[in-house]
């Protein structure tokens, strides 16, 4: 039998024009489709929000980073020293004269007044004996 197949090369080029040309008919079949549907169709809507408007009074809020300084200062100093027992003020609050800042611990100043009344109840008692010696010895005989 002398039946003739074609060679190998030609069938894989009429496979591969084959196969080209399908393609482009498929791609020009699509793209027909797409300029011709194109202008018949309208975009679709986007979804928004829809608010209701109202009217109120709003206050103005700044931010800011800085420093704040007073514009006066005052040192307050006690004219006894000890130490701080209770404060009676906050930092940066505003006060009057003659209110009551900070106390001062009561103990040693307590205590020393108490040495110091001893002492003067001492002093009476040498006073008082010193005065009864002395009426003793006026009224004695050896004088």
């Amino acid at each position: 039998m002398s039946t003739q197949f074609p060679g190998r090369r030609t069938v894989i080029a009429a496979a591969t024009i084959v196969a080209l040309a399908a393609g482009s008919i498929g791609l020009f079949a699509a793209y027909g489709r797409n300029v011709a549907a194109a202008p018949s169709q309208q975009p679709q809507a986007t979804p928004v929000a829809v608010a209701t408007v109202v009217q109120t009074e709003v206050a103005t809020w700044d931010e800011f980073s800085g420093r704040l300084e007073a514009v006066e200062r005052v040192d307050v100093r006690s004219r006894v020293a000890g130490a701080v027992h209770a404060v009676h003020f906050t930092e940066g609050a505003l006060v009057k004269k003659g209110d009551l800042l900070v106390t001062i611990d009561p103990a040693p100043y307590a205590a020393e007044a108490d040495r110091a009344e001893a002492q003067s109840v001492a002093a009476q008692a040498r006073l008082s004996y010193a005065t009864s010696e002395h009426e003793r010895a006026r009224t004695s005989k050896w004088l």
